[in-house]
């Protein structure tokens, strides 16, 4: 039995930007269409499969597709019209997603570039988003486990506060004393 890859989607008025979210795909098979696109590879011993049939037709002549990290597309559209939807079904599946990365308002369009597509000539997107910031990269500072921030936001319990030093309990005397 095969599983089923994430997919994301995003578009502007005449091209949709489709990722199938999977990486290090090996034994690969993409059969992209007018009509659809089927895709199936293997991750780590599992087999994916995704078959879609899209919204409405595409040029298959002047789209790409690139498989250098994640399998990317960027299909022109047939006809310049917004799609409500990425597949012809109108059932939601909870493996499409939007891509929010690369999504634009039909009214922010005027002022947003194309999709780059600069680099896909040899089917590379490596170039792309290269530069953007991650949540996750950010230095956070080391934590003081022994620093507790009291109500005042100062790092002193009262005691300390009023100069009689910490407060030591039982169980920290038996601690210091097993040394």
């Amino acid at each position: 039995m095969s599983l089923q890859p994430d997919v994301l989607w995003a578009q502007r008025s005449d091209y949709i930007y489709v990722t199938i979210d999977l990486k290090d795909v090996q034994d690969m098979s993409v059969s992209l269409e007018a009509d659809n696109v089927a895709f199936s590879g293997k991750v780590g011993g599992d087999l994916y499969k995704c078959d879609l049939k899209w919204f409405r037709p595409i040029k298959k002549e002047e789209s790409k597709w690139s498989h250098k990290r994640l399998i990317e597309f960027c299909l022109k559209k047939e006809t310049e019209e917004e799609w409500p939807r990425l597949r012809e079904e109108k059932v939601k599946v909870q493996w499409i997603k939007v891509d929010w990365k690369r999504w634009q308002d039909s009214d922010d369009e005027a002022e947003a570039a194309p999709f780059d597509t600069s680099g896909m000539g040899d089917m590379n997107f490596g170039d792309m988003d290269g530069d953007e910031f991650d949540s996750d990269d950010e230095e956070l500072p080391d934590l003081d486990p022994g620093a507790a921030v009291g109500d005042a936001g100062d790092k002193e319990s009262p005691e300390e506060a009023k100069g009689e030093g910490p407060k030591t309990t039982q169980k920290d005397n038996e601690l210091e004393s097993i040394d």
